[in-house]
Formats: C-alpha cells, structure tokens, sequence
C-alpha cells in the first residue's frame, strides 16, 4: 500500500504539472502565481484557497486538494477535490470551450479527477464522519464568476453567472444527491462495515485480502441496504 500511494503521489504531480503547463497561458495573474504556488506543495497558498474557494478555477481548487491530501488534512482535500469537479462542470456552461475533442481541456481535468479520486475517494469513504462534514461543506459552496474570473483556457462566450448556475443545476442536483445518499449509507454501521471488507478486497494486500466468501457476502449486505433504504450508493446504477 504504501508503495501505491508513493506510485500515486508521482502520477498526481505529473498530471498538476501537464495540467498547469496546458492552461498556463490562458491563467495569468493572482491565480496563475498561486497554481505556481500550489504546484510546489505551498501551504499558504492552501489557505488562501480555503478563504474563497468560490473564487477559483477547477485547476486550483484540484491542486489544492492534492496539497492538502500530503498535508494529511483530509477534509479540506475531499472538499476542494469535489468542488474542482462542480466548478470544472460550472465552467464549462458558463465559459463553453474553444478546444473541442482531443483539444477540450474538460480532458485534462477528467484525467486529473480520475488521478485524485483514486486517492481521496477511499480515504475519505474509510471517514464517515469526515465525508458528511465534506458533504454538508460541498452543499453549502456554489461557483463564483466575478467579471475578473477566468476558468484556466481560452472559450468562445463568457455566459452570465446565473445563467451558467442554471445550466449547471441538474449535474449538481444529481451529484449532491449521489454524495448525500452515500454519506447517509457510510454513516449506517451495517452498511459501512460491509463497504469496509469490499474496499479491502479491492485495495489491500494479498495477505490481508478477504475471501471471496467474505466479499460476496459483504457485496450483498450493501445491495440489500441501498435497496431497503432507497438509497444510491457503491452499487447503485
């Protein structure tokens, strides 16, 4: 385990890097001084970050999270990563793109969600209480876009702030009811020490691996509660 964290770790600063070096000329100013910053693992400009959050573009808020999660402050790098989600979905309505397909620089920020969240998503699930802090945070946080604010990449139109949060609302209506459902299941007792033997299966060590048996039964168990709850969560579609 230790070595995939380090594995890891190595693979989230190439990508900040790759993803800071593509959007560097567009980002210019206070925030591109502050993605510098943040890129050589800066705690003061984490917390400039955490002052308004809703200031800044998804690849600050998710370089920040990357500090965070090495300053070992989980909370604050659960909240920042899920925020560069919603802020990248936000931006991309209000500042639609001019890169399109291999050029779009919505691929730079999946790639680097799918890098952070391979991290952060099981520490922070392994929290309960850590997540439903996170969560009640995330709820709480909606995007700005100042006259001021730029997303990080050069777009066709500059939409206004509520229209944006308009086209904007049905992602972030499912994926706060998504978190939400989850984090009632992970702070269910049953459900969560049954999550805890499937994270195992997938995440630890051959030796300290659960059996098939265990998995499948544990598999079960978090099925039946969604199902019984009504509740979206690991297993649900």
């Amino acid at each position: 385990m230790r070595q995939r964290r380090r594995v890891i770790f190595v693979s989230i600063a190439v990508l900040s890097v790759a993803l800071f070096l593509a959007f560097h000329e567009w980002t210019t100013g206070a925030e591109g001084n502050l993605s510098e910053k943040l890129l050589k693992g800066d705690v003061k400009a984490l917390e400039t970050v955490l002052k308004t959050p809703d200031q800044y573009s998804a690849d600050v808020l998710y370089a920040g999270a990357g500090v965070a999660f090495k300053q070992k402050r989980l909370e604050d790098s659960a909240f920042l990563f899920y925020a560069g989600q919603l802020r990248a979905r936000f931006d991309q309505k209000c500042f639609p793109p001019k890169g399109t397909g291999g050029d779009s620089p919505f691929l730079a920020y999946a790639a680097l969600s799918q890098e952070l969240g391979s991290t952060i998503n099981p520490a922070v699930m392994a929290e309960p209480k850590t997540f439903a802090n996170v969560f009640e945070r995330i709820e709480k946080w909606n995007p700005k876009a100042p006259k001021e604010y730029t997303p990080g990449y050069e777009f066709k139109e500059r939409l206004s702030e509520k229209d944006a949060h308009e086209a904007a609302k049905p992602n972030r209506t499912e994926f706060l009811g998504r978190m939400g459902d989850l984090s009632k299941l992970l702070n269910d007792a049953e459900y969560f020490a049954a999550f805890r033997v499937v994270q195992a299966s997938n995440l630890a060590s051959d030796d300290k691996r659960p059996t098939k048996e265990e998995n499948e039964k544990a598999t079960e168990t978090m099925k039946r509660i969604e199902k019984d709850k009504a509740l979206k969560g690991v297993f649900s579609k």
